[in-house]
C-alpha cells in the first residue's frame, strides 16, 4: 500500500475518534518523511487516547508498527513515526505555538 493511502486511513481514524483539524501534509522534499499528519486533541488525555487507539488500529488493520514515539507522557505534542509517514498529535495550545503547517506550506 502506498504511504498516502496509509495517511488517509490514519487521518480518517483520527477524525472518527475526535481529532480536531486533521491535515495531511506532503513533505516529499524532505529526506525524512513523504507525509505528515497533523491534528489537535481536546486535551492531553485525549491526545494519549488518540495515540493508543491509532497504534492499535495500525497494527490490527495493516500490521504496521511504529518505529519511534516521542511525547506520550507530556502529551502536548506527540510524534509517532511510521517510516515515510509521521503523525503529530497536538493540544490546541501547542499546535498554535509550533505551527507545523506553516513550516511545510
Amino acid at each position: 500500500m502506498e504511504t498516502i493511502e496509509f495517511a488517509r486511513f490514519f487521518a480518517d481514524y483520527l477524525n472518527k475518534n475526535g481529532a480536531i483539524k486533521t491535515e495531511i501534509i506532503e513533505t516529499k522534499g524532505s529526506n525524512l518523511f513523504d507525509y505528515l499528519i497533523v491534528c489537535s486533541s481536546e486535551n492531553k488525555m485525549h491526545a494519549q487516547e488518540l495515540l493508543v487507539g491509532l497504534l492499535d488500529y495500525a497494527k490490527r488493520e495493516f500490521n504496521q508498527i511504529n518505529s519511534g514515539l516521542e511525547g506520550y507522557k507530556k502529551a502536548d505534542w506527540i510524534i509517532v513515526d511510521f517510516g515515510k509517514l509521521a503523525v503529530h498529535i497536538f493540544t490546541e495550545k501547542s499546535r498554535k505555538k509550533y505551527n507545523m503547517e506553516k513550516l511545510w506550506h
